[in-house]
């Protein structure tokens, strides 16, 4: 596989493939932006979108304790500094994993896609741009188009289906449709109620007020009410405040060490 650069280049890309599985694991782990952190942007190759990311937010992805223990477990040798890292990185490229861009312009206004060329130098840099090759696992992706494509089979041949089978899709609809109603019956209702609570009471009272939290469903009903929290001073007003009275403070001695010489 190669691309080429105007006429004056043509870069030979490896087949990942063929690569070490340790390889494989490596660009899965950066691929992964919950494990690695490695913030991944948006660019157009040869007309079609890639993701790319910068050279030195590899190398520092590479140096976190996740990528260690992944290490360890592998029975690879630690990485002790940013050149090891390097290191793998070049390996990634000559294995075809990424491959080293240019940035041009964007295709539309602020926050679009650039687009990219690839560079004559493939080198890793830690200043330089490197767009993914390797589209990682695609069993995701497999198994998401077979249920796809069972669903809508499923319910093409639903008159098909025996009675018993019909009957109880009937009911798990009726039943998903009426937990629904319900959920969106107790957000009502406790909206509602707030707006009653702020008018009559110095502070609201909300029903269920973990109910759209970051929790479990059982922790989502828990506790049953609970008063709206008022918000929080800015901490630049209380910094402000803070250094002005350790400024009366520290200039109150030198002015009275004034007066009293004066006096004196």
């Amino acid at each position: 596989m190669s691309h080429s650069h105007g006429q004056m280049q043509t870069i030979q890309i490896a087949d990942w493939k063929k690569a070490p599985p340790f390889m494989k694991s490596t660009a899965e782990y950066l691929m992964d932006g919950k494990k690695s952190g490695l913030k991944l942007r948006q660019g157009v190759f040869n007309g079609k979108r890639v993701d790319y990311f910068k050279g030195k937010s590899a190398v520092s992805a590479l140096l976190k304790d996740g990528y260690a223990k992944m290490l360890s477990k592998s029975k690879q040798d630690a990485l002790s500094n940013r050149e090891d890292a390097i290191k793998v990185m070049n390996e990634l490229g000559k294995n075809g994993f990424i491959l080293r861009v240019n940035r041009g312009d964007a295709l539309g206004g602020k926050g679009s896609p650039r687009v990219l060329q690839p560079n004559s130098a493939q080198e890793m840099q830690e200043d330089g741009y490197y767009m993914w090759i390797y589209e990682g696992s695609q069993i995701k992706l497999y198994a998401g188009a077979a249920m796809l494509v069972a669903v809508v089979l499923a319910a093409v041949l639903f008159p098909l289906w025996p009675e018993t089978l019909r009957l109880g899709v009937w009911y798990l609809s009726v039943g998903v449709l009426g937990l629904l109603g319900v959920f969106f019956g107790i957000a009502i209702v406790r909206l509602i109620l707030y707006i009653i609570s702020i008018i009559v009471l110095p502070r609201g009272i909300w029903i269920f007020p973990n109910l759209f939290e970051d929790v479990g469903i059982i922790e989502s009903f828990i506790p049953l009410w609970g008063w709206d929290e008022p918000k929080s001073k800015k901490p630049a007003a209380v910094t402000s405040n803070t250094e002005q009275s350790v400024t009366d403070t520290t200039t109150t001695p030198s002015a009275e060490k004034v007066t009293t010489n004066k006096d004196d």
